[in-house]
């Protein structure tokens, strides 16, 4: 792997923009992270000349040009884009919907910036100004790699180096690294599509019970960006679909792990009967939700995936009937989230209390994800 330190004027970005020889949107790369705040920050300190971090690119061949591959940056380029937009006629960037398909964010193009003179957008600022803003330079790092270079290195360089803005989390690099395997591929396929809108990525969600129930949980509501929250219940349902496969409790750090073993053999995608298996607890789980939607037992990711086990790992569909089943969850969600002695027999008061423990930390251990599975199922038999 090759390494140059050089500087890009932003009068070279936006000519190399306006040829789409960047790539916002490499396989390892995440969604529009960055909140407005940050990006007028950003932009602020480049109209006052202060410095920005470098930029990282890595370089590879296309026909008879070299394309550039954001490896960390993104969201400063990003940020660039929309200030700049094409609402100027001495500088602009003609295609930058292209990099956009977010509504929110095309809506925010042509944003505003506080300076000391007051709040400007890029169209009234200055001649003056604007020149200085041309010959900024952006410090960068041009990557190339040799014969005997990977894109596992170059993906784990961007590991290395992403220290600013939001952290680079471990199922970011498993997808990015092996998003082709069968088993990611086959879950993901399970909550929707992936489709390139011009520069940009586009993750369509499927509107059936599985996706229905993830949206209930507090994790996926909380996040804003539609990919992200795609990306958020394809990781919740690979520990689902790995729990189906195995019938047994793993931390998530050993899912993943599984995925970036040194010599790793491709998983297998789901098959059939355990497709049918998911679809099956979800098209259950969804007809509680009208009920029990924005309860604990659907909204809390460790109890939302104890109630999901359990129903797999007993059988529970078959042993109690839908009927007498949907009473009993619902039974037990009332009792879950009074956060008061349950109404009943004392085992079972007790045996809520010892859930409750277990619910409140290490909540991802698999012996603690066992015992609340095994407790659940007893709490659900006496109610």
């Amino acid at each position: 792997m090759n390494y140059r330190n050089s500087e890009m004027k932003i009068d070279q970005l936006v000519s190399y923009l306006n040829e789409e020889k960047i790539n916002l949107s490499p396989a390892f790369q995440r969604g529009h992270v960055w909140a407005p705040k940050t990006r007028r920050k950003l932009i602020q300190n480049i109209v006052q000349g202060k410095p920005i971090p470098a930029i990282f690119l890595y370089k590879e061949a296309v026909g008879s040009k070299y394309s550039y591959n954001i490896l960390d940056g993104k969201q400063r380029l990003e940020s660039l884009i929309l200030f700049i937009a094409n609402q100027r006629q001495d500088v602009k960037i003609t295609n930058w919907n292209r990099y956009f398909f977010n509504p929110a964010l095309r809506e925010f193009a042509e944003f505003s910036i506080t300076l000391p003179e007051g709040k400007r957008r890029f169209e009234n600022l200055t001649d003056d100004v604007v020149r200085d803003f041309r010959e900024y330079s952006i410090p960068t790092i041009e990557i190339s790699l040799d014969d005997e270079s990977s894109l596992d290195e170059v993906i784990t360089l961007f590991v290395d180096i992403n220290q600013q803005g939001e952290p680079v989390k471990r199922f970011d690099i498993v997808k990015a690294m092996y998003k082709g395997d069968p088993l990611l591929k086959s879950v993901f396929g399970l909550l929707a599509l992936e489709e390139r809108r011009g520069q940009d990525i586009f993750y369509k969600a499927k509107n059936n019970d599985i996706t229905a129930v993830l949206k209930k949980l507090q994790v996926v509501d909380s996040v804003g960006s539609p990919n992200s929250k795609i990306d958020k219940m394809w990781e919740k349902l690979l520990e689902i679909a790995s729990f189906v496969r195995t019938r047994k409790h793993r931390k998530p750090v050993e899912i993943l792990k599984e995925f970036i073993a040194v010599k790793k053999t491709p998983s297998l995608r789901l098959n059939n009967a355990e497709t049918k298996l998911i679809r099956s607890i979800f098209g259950f789980l969804r007809v509680l939700l009208p009920s029990l939607g924005n309860n604990r037992i659907f909204a809390d990711q460790t109890h939302s995936y104890t109630l999901v086990t359990s129903l797999i790992r007993a059988d529970l569909l078959s042993r109690f009937g839908d009927r007498s089943l949907k009473s009993k969850i619902t039974r037990f969600a009332k009792m879950l989230d009074k956060d008061s002695k349950a109404k009943g027999s004392d085992q079972i008061s007790d045996q809520l209390k010892q859930y409750r423990e277990l619910a409140a930390k290490q909540t991802t251990d698999a012996s603690r994800r066992g015992e609340r599975d095994k407790l659940l199922v007893e709490m659900l038999e006496m109610l």
